[in-house]
């Protein structure tokens, strides 16, 4: 049926590709904006055939919904942006609820295919379904963003392509990061923090009569990750000063701008020719500024570690995550700009 839609369709409008037999080579090099004109035509022609062939939207064009067994389908969306201007409104669980609702295949809430510009997606309603696409290897490499790729996360464990490089980092974090024995050695440093972050808001109870709590769970997470990977921990009092309390600060204005630059919407991500024409965040300019900022940090963290500890010593199980990271690099061929991508994703 998608064939004989698309064929038809082709009929309809061969006289889009049959301009320059019609008006002749000279008329259209005498004319340079006709000639613009209808090439701009035939693409625009073949993008619209091409959606209006595919299930799924633009980025599911020449029939790679219907590679498997069982064909997948979905809205089509609107020609080149796909649904992405249907995720864009309210919050993107619903849309894509309401999308499989409306859409014509009874089989979308198994399974179904959108767009969004060019990135092809798909979304499950089904928890069987959805634990097999997790587990199968064909959705083994996660899509990286424009701010993970230039904020150094292509070479850490969440955004890093799957293989050899990736299987050394996987190994590295169970074997040495979440182990039982390491998470419990490090116990005693978790419970400081939350009984400095209970003090800092009783504190604030009384002064204030009121407890903003998200400030005072950000600085316990970032002052655990600091201890039990780079072996620092931070006075976030109010009343703290000093070269630390300085530190503190800009490492927690570089964890915010780091959160917020990933977590920020970036239409070049999807629609790629749009990179150097739009970007209302800012996105390039404001990583180009950043990576610089983690770098110095955590290379000098790097460097302090390098300087206070023995080559040959092996990293104990209260040890930081650095001292491991420096213990491993010779045996796993770790280079520095890996060690600088898997310390700053953990900040993150």
């Amino acid at each position: 049926m998608a064939m004989a839609t698309a064929s038809s369709c082709a009929d309809a409008t061969w006289w889009a590709y049959a301009l320059p037999a019609l008006l002749g080579a000279d008329t259209l090099c005498a004319h340079p904006a006709l000639l613009a004109g209808a090439v701009l035509l035939a693409f625009a022609t073949a993008a619209v055939l091409a959606w209006a062939a595919s299930p799924g939207g633009p980025a599911w064009a020449h029939g790679r919904g219907r590679l498997g067994a069982t064909p997948i389908e979905g809205p089509r969306g609107l020609p080149v942006f796909g649904s992405i201007f249907a995720l864009s409104r309210g919050l993107p669980h619903r849309a894509l609820d309401a999308m499989s609702r409306d859409a014509a295949a009874p089989r979308a809430r198994e399974l179904m295919a959108f767009s969004v510009g060019e990135t092809p997606a798909v979304v499950s309603s089904c928890p069987a379904t959805a634990r097999e696409v997790l587990a199968h290897p064909s959705f083994a490499d996660r899509p990286l963003k424009r701010s993970a790729r230039e904020l150094l996360f292509a070479r850490a464990i969440g955004f890093a392509p799957s293989g050899e490089y990736w299987r050394l980092l996987r190994r590295i974090a169970s074997t040495h990061l979440f182990s039982p024995r390491r998470v419990a050695a490090h116990e005693p440093g978790r419970q400081a923090d939350a009984t400095a972050m209970l003090s800092a808001m009783a504190a604030e109870q009384s002064a204030t009569g009121a407890v903003v709590l998200r400030p005072h769970l950000q600085a316990a997470a970032l002052n655990n990750i600091m201890g039990s990977v780079f072996g620092r921990r931070y006075d976030v009092s109010s009343s703290s000063s000093g070269a630390a309390a300085d530190e503190a600060e800009q490492l927690k204005s570089m964890v915010r701008e780091g959160f917020e630059l990933l977590g920020a919407f970036n239409w070049s991500d999807h629609l790629p020719w749009l990179a150097h024409l739009y970007d209302p965040n800012h996105i390039a300019r404001r990583c180009a500024a950043l990576v610089p900022r983690v770098q110095a940090f955590v290379r000098g963290v790097i460097r302090d570690h390098r300087l206070r500890r023995d080559s040959s010593s092996t990293a104990a199980d209260n040890a930081d995550f650095v001292d491991v990271l420096l213990s491993l690099e010779a045996h796993e061929n770790l280079a520095e700009d890996d060690m600088v991508a898997v310390l700053w994703v953990i900040l993150q």
